[in-house]
């Protein structure tokens, strides 16, 4: 069975800040936070984006969205529609981060993705997951990149805590939750901190947990507990794994 490539950080985050200079070209608008991902999906590259039960169209539980590629309609389950905002961005930025990364493989069996004979079937359905394929993670990834692009973030941060990286030595605050950073950050902080960007940088379409991996992944934030940076609820998170019904 063929395999999606490995592909570096680099590389991924290079085809974010790509497809957001396409649309900045072709929108003929400068592109700041929040990022548009389904203006991008819709107008520039020509995808459908519609809300509907999925769950009870599929009938298999914890959908958060499907693609047909051949139709290019992305279907996001409306139950996301009563919870963060962040998330519906989340997974509509991952469903464009398949087809950015993944469409050569669309039409070989692999890892979820497969060329189907009936076309109302899904391409790819993504479903909250444990599990952290290759290519689950590079759509991930790609979409954290396109939301939160590193330079915005950067100075977002910067304006709020300086140049300097928080660091986190320990899991619970003395100070609690109200003083997070100058007194004593710790990992029931990070929510906060990621919060204080969000607001600073007008990430309106981001989760304070996808946040908080931006910022570690920028060396922003950085967890010398040896614990998880974030406690996720099972079958909560800004992130999902995608597989074939």
């Amino acid at each position: 069975m063929s395999k999606v490539s490995w592909m570096a950080k680099g590389q991924i985050r290079q085809e974010a800040e790509d497809l957001v200079n396409q649309w900045r070209n072709f929108s003929g608008q400068d592109v700041k936070p929040p990022i548009p991902v389904e203006a991008i999906a819709e107008k520039y590259l020509g995808f459908s984006v519609e809300f509907d039960n999925l769950e009870e169209i599929l009938g298999i539980p914890d959908v958060l969205g499907a693609t047909w590629a051949n139709e290019k309609r992305m279907l996001i389950n409306s139950s996301l529609l009563d919870g963060v905002e962040g998330r519906i961005a989340f997974t509509c930025g991952h469903e464009i981060g398949h087809w950015i990364l993944h469409r050569k493989y669309l039409a070989h069996p692999l890892m979820g993705f497969e060329s189907l004979s009936d076309d109302e079937e899904p391409t790819v359905v993504c479903r909250l997951s444990a599990s952290k394929l290759r290519g689950e993670w590079q759509a991930d990834y790609f979409s954290s990149c396109l939301l939160m692009p590193g330079a915005e973030v950067e100075s977002a941060y910067q304006r709020v805590f300086g140049s300097e990286p928080v660091t986190i030595y320990n899991e619970k605050s003395c100070f609690g939750r109200n003083n997070p950073i100058v007194l004593d950050p710790a990992l029931d902080t990070v929510k906060e901190i990621a919060k204080k960007v969000i607001h600073e940088g007008e990430f309106t379409n981001v989760s304070m947990e996808a946040m908080c991996y931006r910022l570690h992944d920028l060396g922003l934030l950085i967890n010398l507990t040896g614990k998880p940076l974030v406690t996720r609820p099972r079958l909560k998170g800004p992130f999902q794994s995608c597989n074939k019904i």
